[in-house]
């Protein structure tokens, strides 16, 4: 039998998810965040912010694969990627599955996300020493403010939109974003649930939409997330993000053309969802 039980205080979320744990292989944070390392038999290592599941080893990849492969097998050469957030690393070792790929710029506010991720979850965090990566403590909106480079894919690897991240889901950012991406530039960032945040993702999709001439919203099941239907809200100069540019070619777990393909929400849903016609 398991000796702890793990209750999350999910700030974001009308129900609380409850984990039986072996124990705590590491507690500590900053002065704005408490960061932990769980142990479990089912799910493995976890990852805990604010006392907010963010990861497990064992189903991490649903997460990682569909909020970096659909973009970036959208587009049809991204050599810059700019992933905001994303301290574990597993955006990051996802993105540089893709032979495209030159650069990788990772902008994370916290240091002590990535120093706890490399050294507990070393099969999350291993893109962290590709010399294609470069990392930048700093939040996020700040940076792509203040950035004069342009990125062909950027990815919004986010924790929950409250406290430092709200400021990652407004339209200022967003249009902030687009002056930051090359001309045929993608965006995605993670929405939330479709079941418990059917508002938000409406709000995302009409203030993206107001910036980006195409924008789409796909989906995932996650176990793990409160909500379970996770939403990625995707915006792009150019591309329908519903048609892949190019063959799958890349290691994965989970993501694969067909299911490319399935993710993206069906089209009367999708409109339901925008004028606000969703009745469950």
């Amino acid at each position: 039998m398991p000796d702890l039980l793990f209750s999350e205080r999910d700030p974001f979320s009308p129900i609380k998810y409850s984990y039986e744990i072996q124990g705590v292989l590491y507690s500590g944070g900053t002065k704005d965040h408490e960061i932990a390392i769980l142990e479990s038999a089912y799910f493995g290592r976890m990852l805990a912010i604010d006392n907010v599941v963010q990861l497990t080893e064992r189903d991490e990849h649903f997460y990682h694969e569909m909020l970096v492969h659909v973009p970036l097998h959208a587009h049809s050469m991204p050599r810059k990627v700019l992933i905001i957030g994303g301290g574990d690393g597993g955006t990051l070792r996802e993105v540089l599955k893709h032979q495209t790929v030159e650069k990788v710029q990772v902008v994370e506010i916290a240091q002590e996300v990535i120093d706890v991720s490399r050294r507990f979850l070393p099969t999350v965090s291993v893109g962290f020493s590709d010399p294609r990566v470069y990392v930048v403590i700093q939040d996020g909106a700040k940076f792509i403010t203040d950035t004069e480079e342009k990125y062909d894919v950027v990815i919004v690897d986010c924790t929950d939109p409250v406290g430092d991240a709200e400021s990652l889901f407004t339209s200022q950012f967003f249009s902030n974003i687009f002056s930051a991406l090359t001309c045929d530039g993608i965006l995605v960032i993670q929405t939330e649930s479709l079941h418990f945040h059917r508002e938000l993702v409406r709000d995302i999709q009409i203030r993206l939409a107001n910036v980006f001439p195409m924008v789409d919203l796909y989906t995932v099941p996650l176990a793990t997330y409160a909500g379970n239907w996770w939403t990625f809200s995707i915006a792009s100069k150019r591309y329908n993000a519903r048609d892949l540019t190019r063959p799958c070619q890349v290691d994965t777990k989970y993501y694969a053309e067909d299911v490319h393909s399935h993710a993206f929400l069906p089209q009367s849903i999708l409109e339901k969802l925008t004028v606000g016609e969703m009745r469950w």
